[in-house]
């Protein structure tokens, strides 16, 4: 194994932008849900390279390369995986502990969330407890904000002066790591000065409630209008939301998420009673922001503007929520309003009838389908192969199933025909899988997917741990392999299982099908492992079969009583076992 912690591997995995990294490589171009370009390991004249960043790996469909970064930096530069991690590290500015240096990364992010934690208060108390803070806690009286929910969500204020966080963290001797959260800036080895001036500031909290970033609204009417921290250790924009922590206990409660876009409809819906609410952080929302809510409740809203462009977006998110495996609704605000304006002008009513009012995405989708139709027996066809493209990307069967008819009734076509046309485009999609998973028959091909099941979608290893084990694999080594994937915990990396223990060939194979959509969703890769764990079953009792075959052969040829007795229960037993197996 690696030299390096896990938490070490995870932390530049993290920092090291899969498409960044090979994008210095390789001139890369957004394709739906990846970007491709042409292998750089192999002469090609069409694009056959692709990489996805939701999942951290690229695939070559041509030459068959593969992998997560570490291998491509490994495969390009010609290192060895530990010396990859130590590329990437200096690329991005990580330091990496020394060899038997205990505890260094998991010390370090804990120094970096106390340094967060120490910004938020010295931004409060200077809100609160300063004349500084004086134009700010008007400002925020002026939008509506009361103290208490100011103080729940940690609001504070950055002073004018260039210097005065700084100075704060640097008596705790936290500046240099404020220079890495992006708290603190410096130009030509000068003394660092604060990045948050003259700003209300806006702490975002991680689902424990630890600072991980900042956003920053100026006061005057100058721009930039909106400041937020970097990239970091300890912050993605896209799979952090803003307002989760605050929200957890009500989205609990109510079994819903309303999805707004900024900081302030946040704080205005927490106060006006609708504190489910959180807001994706400066992005577009994002399949990871989504799964990460999924896990807290499947009726999740997002709003949108009511008007032509919020319509046009909401069919974009429509395609996000399903590689997400949730439907989502739609929440149209009028035309003018925000939720924040809307709640300051017609109170949480309003609101409460907008949300009644909000519909599955996916209705309005087959709605505007069947207007882009016309009637006409050529839009109508179009449009069928465009809804078939959406229902297949539809998990649950139920909802599979009423949507289907549904589809049907919209569109006038034949609701077998959409179902066909729907399960043509994921055979396509299980053929392409099918030959990737491994070569060989159905015993080996299982196996493989397996050992791919649990690394790719570490909450299922428990229950694969359950169903089967690393001595039911006939490949003794992708049995071992197995087994120690399975023993890792959800947060342990398994790069150093990926990079150093599995063949540049397996590994293609894995990328391969790490960029296939049906992985993405964990109710199929569950049903696909027990697919394969009955593929290893029949072939176990395909070997008794041929156990008790051999057996009834051997004594066949024996004249005793006992001998012949034994033929007997063993001709019975095959029966059963053949039985079974049909």
């Amino acid at each position: 194994m690696a030299r390096f912690a896990d938490d070490t591997i995870e932390q530049v995995r993290e920092r090291a932008d899969i498409v960044e990294v090979i994008g210095a490589h390789v001139r890369l171009r957004r394709s739906g849900r990846n970007f491709i370009g042409l292998c750089p390991f192999h002469n090609e004249k069409t694009p056959s390279f692709s990489v996805n960043p939701e999942r951290g790996f690229f695939h070559c469909f041509g030459c068959g390369a593969g992998g997560t970064v570490f291998n491509f930096i490994m495969k390009v530069e010609g290192l060895s995986f530990p010396e990859a991690i130590e590329s990437l590290a200096r690329r991005y500015g990580i330091r990496l502990p020394e060899r038997g240096e205990g505890g260094g990364v998991s010390a370090e992010r804990n120094e970096l969330f106390r340094t967060n934690q120490v910004a938020a208060e010295f931004f409060s108390h200077v809100l609160w407890n300063t004349p500084d803070g004086a134009a700010a806690r008007d400002y925020l009286k002026s939008r509506g904000v009361s103290a208490e929910t100011a103080r729940a969500f940690m609001l504070g204020y950055a002073p004018a002066r260039p210097a005065a966080l700084a100075r704060a963290l640097e008596k705790r001797g936290l500046a240099e790591r404020g220079l890495k959260l992006g708290l603190l800036k410096r130009e030509n080895e000068g003394a660092p000065y604060d990045s948050f001036r003259a700003r209300v500031t806006f702490p975002i909290r991680d689902a424990q409630g630890r600072v991980v970033a900042f956003g920053g609204r100026i006061l005057e009417n100058r721009q930039p209008k909106y400041l937020n921290s970097p990239e970091s250790p300890l912050y993605s924009k896209a799979r952090t939301l803003y307002g989760l922590y605050e929200a957890r206990q009500a989205i609990a409660q109510s079994d819903r998420v309303i999805v707004v876009e900024g900081y302030f409809d946040v704080i205005a819906l927490w106060q006006a009673g609708f504190r489910e609410t959180v807001a994706s952080c400066g992005t577009s929302l994002t399949v990871e922001q989504l799964r990460a809510l999924g896990r807290y409740s499947r009726n999740v809203m997002a709003c949108f503007d009511g008007d032509e462009a919020g319509r046009k977006a909401s069919l974009r998110a429509l395609e996000v929520f399903l590689e997400a495996g949730l439907l989502g609704r739609g929440i149209f605000i009028p035309e003018g309003f925000d939720p924040d304006t809307l709640m300051a002008k017609r109170g949480a009513a309003a609101m409460e009838e907008l949300i009644a009012a909000s519909e599955l995405l996916i209705d309005y989708f087959l709605r505007e389908q069947a207007r882009e139709a016309k009637g006409s027996v050529e839009g109508r066809a179009r449009a069928a192969e465009r809804v078939a493209a959406a229902l297949q990307r539809v998990a649950n069967p139920f909802e599979m199933d009423l949507l289907a008819r549904k589809a049907a009734d919209v569109l006038g076509v034949g609701e077998d025909t959409l179902r066909r046309a729907a399960r043509r485009r994921g055979a396509v999609l299980r053929r392409a899988i099918a030959p990737v998973v491994s070569p060989g028959d159905a015993a080996s091909k299982a196996e493989f997917g397996l050992l791919a099941i649990a690394l790719l979608r570490p909450e299922l290893r428990e229950e694969l741990r359950a169903r089967c084990a690393g001595e039911d694999f006939a490949d003794n080594g992708l049995g071992l392999l197995f087994e120690e994937a399975c023993r890792l915990s959800p947060g342990e990396s398994c790069e150093a299982l990926i990079s150093e223990r599995l063949t540049p060939e397996q590994r293609g194979r894995l990328s391969e099908l790490a960029l296939a959509p049906a992985f993405d969703n964990a109710d199929t890769a569950a049903r696909m492992a027990a697919d394969f764990v009955a593929a290893l079953e029949r072939r176990r009792r395909r070997r008794e079969i041929d156990e008790n075959k051999r057996a009834l052969s051997e004594a066949a040829n024996r004249s005793d009583p006992a001998a012949a007795q034994a033929v007997v229960a063993l001709r019975r037993g095959s029966k059963s076992n053949d039985s079974a197996e049909k």
